[in-house]
């Protein structure tokens, strides 16, 4: 598999991004009007059904105008929250963040490949967990744990992911502290037209999570797209649906330019680099499907003894 830039990987986002512009339409049709079946197929609709019958939900409520939430909604959210870790370089002092990743399996993190491309770049890379704010507002001092890439390490520069061994400690794996994310390699999980979540380190920052106002609008065999509330998410974060069921891998946005093809940053002014990344306003977001990802890891090239400790995931565990 050939290297791929980081001006190649957003051009090939925006591109894809503009390309879907009819089926964007759809969407936002189809949620005006609370009718899911004009932007999704009769199959697709039935296999998001089935899903949601496991937990006594309906198909129709997706689109329903009232954004109130039952109580488990936070309950699963903070549980999908724990799992999830802010990876930085640790050949820097102070430590430099690069991404943001999360649990798949105890010992197993998933992340970008343009974040972690490589081994040799992870064998030089942590995951902090627990660097987010308490209940009071008070910073809470980051759980640190060092990669361990000679354990494991699969990376797919197409599909823009990365699955790295974390290191244990005192013969205990991070996963057995803050749990982990399943991927789930169905199909399924979410259709188009639903809201979907992202938790995130944004620029770094502690962790935070998005709601409400990221709505999937489009897919293709890939990828899945979803609209912004014009803050970037971090590449590598985990996309949930309501159901705090992994959906995407996000690994990059599409920012807002004006007629003349200039990006505007957030304040609606033309963007300027010395204003920084995070200034940007973006209108959209694209992720790696969750079962295409289980699908590549089920076909890589993988020694025998680094299998046991993908079997959790290709287990469905």
């Amino acid at each position: 598999m050939g290297v791929i830039g980081v001006d190649d990987r957003l051009r090939a986002i925006r591109e894809r991004w503009l390309a879907s512009e009819a089926e964007r339409d759809l969407a936002r049709t189809a949620v005006i009007q609370r009718d899911l079946g004009l932007a999704n197929d009769e199959a697709d609709l039935q296999k998001r059904q089935d899903r949601l019958e496991r937990r006594h939900l309906r198909l129709e409520g997706i689109v329903d105008h009232d954004d109130s939430v039952w109580l488990s909604f936070f309950n699963y959210g903070l549980q999908a929250a724990r799992p999830v870790g802010r990876i930085v370089a640790t050949d820097h002092r102070p430590a430099q963040p690069v991404g943001t990743g999360s649990l798949v399996a105890d010992r197993l993190l998933l992340t970008n490949n343009h974040v972690c491309p490589s081994a040799e770049e992870a064998a030089d890379m942590a995951v902090q967990f627990g660097y987010e704010y308490d209940e009071d507002g008070q910073e809470r001092p980051p759980d640190q744990w060092p990669m361990a890439p000679v354990d494991l390490f699969v990376t797919d520069p197409e599909l823009d992911y990365s699955l790295i061994a974390v290191a244990t400690r005192d013969g205990k794996t991070p996963g057995e502290q803050y749990g982990h994310i399943p991927l789930i390699g169905q199909t399924g999980k979410a259709v188009i037209g639903e809201v979907l979540n992202v938790i995130h380190h944004p620029a770094g920052e502690r962790k935070r999570v998005s709601i409400r106002f990221n709505r999937f609008v489009s897919q293709d065999d890939l990828w899945v797209r979803y609209e912004s509330d014009t803050r970037e998410g971090s590449s590598g974060a985990p996309v949930f649906n309501d159901q705090w069921e992994m959906v995407a891998l996000h690994h990059g946005g599409i920012s807002a330019t004006d007629k003349e093809g200039f990006e505007l940053a957030r304040d609606g002014r033309r963007w300027t680099e010395d204003m920084g990344e995070d200034a940007l306003a973006y209108v959209g977001n694209e992720g790696a499907r969750v079962s295409r990802i289980v699908h590549s890891l089920s076909e890589a090239a993988i020694p025998a003894e680094h299998r046991d400790l993908l079997a959790p995931i290709l287990n469905g565990e």
